[in-house]
């Protein structure tokens, strides 16, 4: 079993030490598992948020020295999960860095408002909920249009604290889902929406099954912010996938995608 989707007390509202997640997913039986940490947001909004552009180093070789204690164990990979629009501050060198085993690419800022964090929910108020989640999608879109990543993170991330589209909006998702085929981008299934406000997996059982009906691969990630909520909602998910046709996930190496059975 894989995770590509975990992060280090570096970003500021994590917890715990590398060991300490790492072990967690050998008990589990985790046979991949990647360190995907915030990558570096600008100084304005990084405190509590992203390391800092000096920290993206320290990070790195902490994960390495890592997995060279863990070889034969486990496969540990590194990455970054990366805000799209990008920021400035976090070097683009890395994009094209031989030891980065992928990039997730991820979307938190709407125009510049959190979307995702609990003390701008009143934000929402503002929007007419259909055209929020039209606004979404297409930057996910351009998120996936762009070349940048090798995995989409929780495409529908909109939906986190339960607001739902009032009207059908079917045509834009399968807009979206296009976009996803045509770019060959992999799309993540995120178990911590389970434990959010929405109570879901990311993206939807919905979503999913056009994913598989347009041969759309997906990876595996927690989400993980402690130790504790490693591979938290695994069965859900594998049970959802397998229901709906998938026996493969996708996994990585220097940023090179290959298959890994779902189990």
């Amino acid at each position: 079993m894989i995770n590509y989707h975990n992060h280090t007390s570096l970003c500021g509202h994590a917890r715990g030490e590398l060991f300490e997640y790492i072990d967690r997913a050998i008990e589990l039986g985790i046979g991949e598992f990647c360190f995907t940490d915030h990558a570096p947001m600008p100084e304005s909004i990084r405190q509590g948020e992203s390391m800092a552009p000096e920290e993206a180093e320290i990070y790195i070789s902490s994960v390495l020295t890592e997995r060279e204690k863990y070889k034969g164990r486990i496969d540990i990979k590194v990455g970054f999960e990366v805000d799209f629009p990008l920021f400035d501050s976090f070097d683009r060198r890395y994009f094209a860095d031989s030891r980065i085993d992928c990039l997730i690419g991820s979307c938190h800022f709407i125009d510049g408002w959190p979307c995702d964090h609990p003390d701008f929910l009143g934000e929402f108020d503002k929007w007419n909920i259909d055209e929020l989640y039209v606004r979404y999608f297409d930057i996910i879109g351009d998120l996936v249009e762009s070349g940048l990543f090798d995995i989409a993170g929780h495409i529908d991330l909109i939906k986190k604290f339960g607001h739902r589209p009032k009207g059908d909006i079917s045509n834009h998702l399968l807009r979206l889902v296009k976009r996803i085929r045509k770019s060959g981008i992999v799309v993540e299934i995120n178990t911590a929406g389970l434990f959010k406000p929405v109570g879901e997996i990311y993206p939807s059982a919905e979503i999913v099954q056009l994913l598989f009906d347009n041969n759309i691969p997906l990876t595996l990630g927690s989400d993980s912010h402690s130790p504790e909520a490693v591979g938290l909602g695994y069965e859900r998910a594998i049970a959802m996938l397998k229901r709906i046709g998938y026996r493969k996930l996708s996994g990585f190496s220097k940023r090179r995608r290959y298959d890994v059975s779902l189990g």
